[in-house]
């Protein structure tokens, strides 16, 4: 709901920005910056255009979402799959074996589940779950299989016998 708020709003601005552009004729003054006749339709061709491109990026998140869809968390016992990307959501399978710490965080009410790799962080968003037991329940029963399928660690190194 809120991509199409921003399609409408970047869209009539994109409109009301490209009738200005067409119709100026005088110039600009911003925070003391003289703009000619010339460099204000310019300017407003430039805000037209950004907002335009504004419109076309969330028109296709819009479309790949719909095409894909958001994927699910899935876990099973050697691997977690979950939804990662910064605009469109798309699933990642993350062995296990690979994660070498699970944390869980909270930053302004947005609650996060950590897993580290040697490679990167990965952040899992647990606010789309129904209750904070169900957030607990997920975080608990990814830690029993994550224990599961860890190699052991060596205690004594060299002197192990």
């Amino acid at each position: 709901m809120m991509i199409w708020a921003g399609v409408l709003f970047f869209g009539a601005g994109a409109v009301v920005l490209g009738e200005k552009a067409c119709t100026n004729d005088r110039g600009l003054i911003l925070n003391w910056i003289h703009f000619s006749q010339f460099g204000a339709t310019v300017f407003y061709w430039v805000l037209a255009g950004f907002f335009a491109l504004f419109v076309l990026l969330a028109v296709w998140i819009l479309f790949a979402i719909r095409v894909h869809g958001v994927p699910d968390v899935v876990l099973t016992a050697e691997s977690i799959s979950f939804p990662a990307g910064a605009l469109v959501k798309r699933a990642l399978e993350l062995p296990l074996r690979e994660i070498e710490n699970i944390s869980q965080t909270e930053v302004s009410g947005q609650r996060f589940l950590m897993l580290k790799t040697a490679a990167k962080k990965h952040h899992l968003v647990l606010n789309w779950l129904e209750s904070k037991e169900a957030e607990q329940h997920l975080a608990s029963v990814l830690r029993e299989r994550w224990a599961a399928v860890r190699p052991e660690t060596e205690c004594f190194g060299l002197f192990d016998l």
